[in-house]
């Protein structure tokens, strides 16, 4: 049997692995295309999940400062989708090892003067990552017709 943190983990992992999902195959062009008014777009999306793993687990988790990603959606056109690829895959790791380091879903966590625990955390990316891979999966079936996960 598996435990809660396990099964949280294994969440996280699939809703990351659909966001990359939803990146493979796009063009530079493609992946910077927004379908909707609001300008979002699949590498936008990669690029501010990159920023709410490193935010979460490296800030609020461990202490330390956020230091990858952008909060904007807004993609330097100088950056490449393999190296937007690579940042998010290298926050998510990076997010993994903290959160296996604590390894206790009770683990206490302070945000903003108040006490909350690792589980609070984890639920709060896994809410997050999982609103934007659905943005990601609309605006890519809009883009090329690819859906599923």
């Amino acid at each position: 049997m598996t435990t809660e943190l396990e099964q949280l983990t294994e969440t996280l992992d699939g809703l990351r692995a659909g966001v990359l999902k939803k990146l493979a195959g796009l063009s530079e062009t493609d992946a910077r295309r927004s379908t909707v008014d609001s300008g979002t777009n699949v590498a936008g999306l990669v690029q501010h999940l990159t920023f709410v793993e490193s935010l979460w687990f490296e800030e609020v988790v461990a202490g330390g400062k956020a230091s990858r990603g952008k909060r904007s959606m807004q993609v330097d056109p100088e950056a490449a989708l393999k190296t937007l690829r690579a940042e998010y895959k290298a926050a998510c790791a990076a997010s993994d090892e903290i959160i296996a380091k604590l390894g206790d879903l009770d683990a206490p966590v302070t945000r903003n003067g108040k006490t909350h625990n690792l589980r609070w955390a984890v639920l709060a990316v896994i809410g997050e990552t999982s609103r934007h891979a659905g943005h990601a999966d609309i605006i890519r079936e809009q883009i090329d017709g690819t859906t599923g996960r």
